[in-house]
């Protein structure tokens, strides 16, 4: 054989086999190279305890997603970057992984700021964004026809948890303890809202300066109110330190002391049984495995990589991508348009009970959680710490479309 015809054949021979069973460096040269999936989370900072929740949680995503076969038959790929819990940073970050990576899917934040900031470059890019902490983009100013997210509003939660207060706990006197900066201002109004609607004498807001650990000066402000329901929203280290003070000053043996989001990491910060005897509002919580066979799962698998059972945080990290393999290999395409098109108006469930995602504003309409605090006594392990008493759900704890001119 002549040397051009013995190349030609091994050429031929060697393609055949490399596209089969070839190092993955040859077949992605053939054009199977793995979806690149970008992740921009705080892994250090004021929420780096939830931004490791969201890591765990989308890795076990990503995991089970190759087992069965990938996304168009390819692996995915999972990058993460620390944001550093800095704005400056997030954009800094999500540019080299858009530029240099090359990532086909961006998804993270664990913050507003960080969300706002990574929404604004998908708005440049015009490239998809999954956004991981409360969805801020579903007002006008914000929106972006290509930004989704699967955790509630703030206007959500807030809605939910004055709708739940108005049936259950008697009394006409509202007030609300908040951080004064722009994400607990978001719960004003839906509060404002249901006070009106049930009859409820809204006393109005005592505000703390952010950021704050000592709400002691506050608390007498609270107690001259004389409400029947207090209203809290607060996060983090703050929100750790509230709990202990409202526990030091008897506060929720006055009245019925309302966490509007809380996380099973603060409880566990402010030490076992800080609950007892106050309520906290949640998207998802980890004895949802009661009713969800697939959370139990989820949550075994997070205990083996952890130590340790999700927050809540970890929901909306694991469903993500799921969800958008589901809907990619639906339509068969990355193609932004499309994905979008699919997204709106989609059902779902994963970790725990059906929801959709609305086509006007991209809010995912779902069950959002109400628990109240266990005494340590009645622990059943280090996270329990909660009994779940009710969900609310539904699109009559949001503002129309039309309301929003959407």
């Amino acid at each position: 054989m002549k040397r051009r015809e013995f190349l030609k054949a091994t050429l031929a021979t060697g393609v055949g086999l490399v596209v089969q069973t070839g190092p993955w460096f040859l077949k992605y040269g053939l054009g199977e190279a793995p979806i690149k999936y970008g992740v921009l989370i705080p892994l250090t900072g004021g929420l780096a305890e939830l931004a490791a929740d969201q890591k765990a949680a989308t890795e076990i995503a990503v995991e089970e997603i190759n087992a069965k076969g990938g996304m168009l038959g390819r692996k995915i790929d999972l990058i993460i970057r620390d944001t550093e819990f800095n704005a400056a940073v997030t954009t800094r970050k999500a540019i080299e992984l858009l530029d240099n990576e090359k990532i086909d899917f961006m998804t993270g934040a664990c913050s507003g700021f960080e969300e706002m900031a990574l929404n604004d470059l998908a708005k440049k890019r015009n490239i998809l964004y999954f956004t991981l902490p409360q969805y801020m983009l579903d007002f006008k100013k914000d929106f972006f026809k290509y930004s989704f997210g699967l955790n509630v509003t703030p206007f959500q939660s807030s809605a939910a948890g004055a709708k739940w207060a108005a049936t259950h706990v008697k009394g006409q006197k509202w007030h609300l303890l908040a951080d004064n900066y722009s994400w607990p201002k978001m719960f004003v109004p839906p509060l404002e809202h249901w006070a009106k609607v049930r009859g409820k004498n809204f006393t109005g807001i005592t505000w703390a300066p952010f950021p704050t650990t000592d709400y002691s000066t506050f608390i007498p402000q609270v107690r001259a109110q004389k409400p029947d329901v207090l209203f809290i929203v607060t996060w983090g280290s703050g929100q750790i330190s509230l709990i202990k003070q409202i526990r030091e000053f008897g506060l929720a043996k006055e009245m019925k002391v309302l966490f509007m989001v809380s996380e099973v990491p603060w409880a566990t910060a402010a030490g076992l049984g800080s609950f007892e005897g106050m309520y906290a509002g949640m998207p998802w919580y980890w004895k949802l495995e009661d009713q969800y066979p697939a959370a139990k799962e989820f949550n075994k698998k997070f205990f083996a990589k952890a130590n340790r059972m999700p927050a809540g945080y970890a929901q909306p990290a694991y469903e993500t991508p799921h969800l958008l393999t589901q809907v990619v290999n639906e339509v068969k395409s990355l193609q932004a348009e499309k994905v979008a098109k699919a997204l709106e108006g989609r059902k779902f469930k994963y970790l725990k009970s059906e929801a959709y995602i609305r086509p006007c504003d991209h809010v995912t309409i779902q069950e959002f959680y109400f628990m109240k605090g266990k005494a340590k006594g009645e622990m059943a392990n280090q996270w329990d710490f909660f009994t779940m008493v009710e969900s609310v759900s539904g699109e009559d704890i949001l503002l129309s479309c039309k309301e929003k001119g959407m």
